[in-house]
């Protein structure tokens, strides 16, 4: 009976460090984003580099000469008139039934 045993207990130390390395995997999955998060707010609050000099100006442009003045337009003629908003009258049926 030593043999189921021991057969057993291999199985048993299988399934242990398995388990371990899963669990070393899940935490490390869990954490990565967090600390990739850490990292890159810790370079952005890092100082910002010296600036680089002024560029020199450059020489102003010929001014544009002023354009012609347009004609006006033609004056529009009156407006049509406005349409005529026109209800049918309620269906006797439907006014027995409502009212």
């Amino acid at each position: 009976m030593k043999k189921k045993t021991e057969v057993n207990e291999k199985i048993d130390t299988g399934r242990r460090r398995a388990l371990a390395r899963l669990g070393l995997v899940a935490s490390a999955a869990y954490v990565a984003p967090v600390l990739m998060t850490l990292s890159q707010s810790a370079h952005a609050a890092s100082t910002p580099s010296a600036g680089s000099a002024p560029s020199v100006p450059s020489v102003p442009s010929v001014p544009s000469v002023p354009s012609v003045p347009s004609t006006p337009s033609v004056p529009s003629g009156p407006s049509a008139p406005e349409p005529e908003i026109v209800a049918p009258e309620p269906d006797p049926v439907v006014s027995d039934l409502i009212g």
